[in-house]
């Protein structure tokens, strides 16, 4: 690592000092881009001086492009403010009369099976007749506009909404018998998933796994072969049927059998507090700025939309925070296009000038400690040498890359930059090592 990142110093120094758009006598850019094979109208930059707001180089800086999760840091800072620091993600059981319950949901992206049965612990056995559910923080919605339908079975986009449980994945295990022999499948949750089990015990784990929608969505085709146990998690279909399912294996644990199913209704003034189950919107904030949780960043935002606006948490009020936000700092929304908060949806459309900007107006706010540093999260395999200089989130989706954030150069100069590449004919790695390798002629030459 050492040897190659001394060979990169090299090539750097010897770069030539030539730049399209705002030119940089420093850095050279341009040759970075040439060299990397990325297609340059493909490509969006804009670095600014961190304290006058000034470009040093800026290419296709007003084109609109698909941000990918660096739009996360937009949504989430005007989240947060309108929530407030200290608030928790809560969900609460009351006892009703006599022989009733309910539960109020808080939409908690952190809430698992463990925290719905020590909820239910204070449920009586005796007398139990009916269990309300309150579902009213969030729409019932569950994806965001413009979301692919062929990442159903994408565990890094599961489905959103009330019923958050579990992160919305659901657990299999998958056991070995004998060789040549079909593998069983373990499915603890008791959620009603139908098997097409083509699993043989051979001479390893290569497991692959379909939701065959041509039968019904809750068909699993799985093929392959294993020779050790193995793990998978499947994203639910249906939040509130497994929500339902897990509570109802709770409640039956206890032996106790209603003579109806959970019932949809509103907690009222009458209703008995009884116990509640929190989580920290710190955990959320850490999880979205360093592993880019799209469950967490969609929560939140709509949870904030729904409080400001003493309303129903939907992505319309989220995305009416954030308009808010920015309208309070001085930054123009009128022609980018925000339809989800995460960054998954190719409906969103911002350009690197809007990003660039957005960073300097924010760069005091604490949140910005947040951002992972090479070493951390999605940056744990990048950009090593420049740890300590520099804080960014990433972003990738199908054919793009991005990345974004505040850089302190060699010489001890400060900025925010923004870069997004949209290139349906470059790979992935060759996104991101465009970014490492402008990241590290920045360090070096700003």
């Amino acid at each position: 690592m050492k040897k190659l990142f001394a060979a990169i110093l090299v090539l750097f120094m010897a770069l030539s000092v030539q730049a399209r758009g705002v030119k940089s006598e420093k850095a050279d850019f341009s040759s970075v881009i040439n060299d990397s094979g990325v297609e340059k109208n493909s490509i969006a930059i804009s670095i600014k001086d961190l304290n006058t707001g000034k470009p040093v180089y800026e290419l296709n800086e007003k084109i609109l492009m698909h941000p990918a999760s660096v739009q996360k840091v937009l949504t989430l800072i005007p989240a947060v403010e309108a929530l407030g620091e200290d608030y928790e993600f809560t969900t609460t059981i009351y006892k009703r009369g006599e022989d009733s319950y309910i539960i109020k949901l808080g939409a908690d992206p952190y809430l698992t099976s463990s925290d719905l049965k020590n909820l239910a612990n204070n449920i009586s056995a005796e007398n139990t007749k009916k269990i309300y559910i309150d579902d009213s923080i969030l729409e019932n919605k569950s994806w965001g506009e413009g979301w692919q339908w062929d990442d159903d079975m994408n565990v890094l986009m599961p489905r959103f909404n009330s019923y958050n449980l579990d992160g919305n994945l659901i657990k299999l295990t998958i056991m070995p018998t004998q060789k040549g022999q079909q593998a069983v499948i373990i499915n603890s949750s008791k959620y009603p998933f139908v098997f097409m089990n083509n699993v043989i015990t051979g001479d390893k784990n290569d497991v692959s796994v379909l939701r065959d929608n041509s039968i019904s969505s809750n068909t699993l085709s799985l093929n392959g072969t294993v020779n050790k146990p193995v793990i998978i998690r499947i994203p639910a279909n249906n939040l509130k049927r497994y929500f339902d399912v897990r509570l109802t294996n709770t409640i039956h644990d206890k032996k106790i059998y209603l003579m109806q199913g959970f019932i949809a209704d509103r907690v009222t003034d009458e209703d008995k507090e009884l116990d509640k189950i929190t989580h920290p919107i710190s955990e959320a904030v850490e999880d979205i700025l360093k592993n880019s949780n799209n469950m967490a960043s969609e929560t939140v935002s709509k949870l904030a939309g729904g409080k400001m606006y003493d309303a129903q948490g939907t992505d319309i009020n989220g995305i009416k925070v954030f308009n808010s936000y920015c309208e309070k700092i001085g930054l123009d929304t009128s022609k980018i296009r925000i339809t989800d908060a995460s960054g998954v949806s190719k409906n969103n459309l911002i350009n690197a000038d809007f990003i660039s900007e957005f960073l300097i107006k924010n760069k005091d706010n604490p949140l910005m400690e947040k951002l992972p540093a090479p070493g951390e999260g999605t940056l744990t395999q990048r950009m090593l040498p420049l740890k300590g200089s520099l804080k960014a989130k990433t972003g990738t989706h199908s054919d793009l890359s991005s990345l974004a954030g505040y850089l302190t150069t060699k010489k001890g100069n400060k900025y925010a930059f923004c870069i997004m590449i949209n290139d349906t004919t470059a790979t992935i790695s060759d996104m991101k090592t465009l970014e490492d390798y402008l990241m590290r002629e920045a360090y070096l030459r700003l």
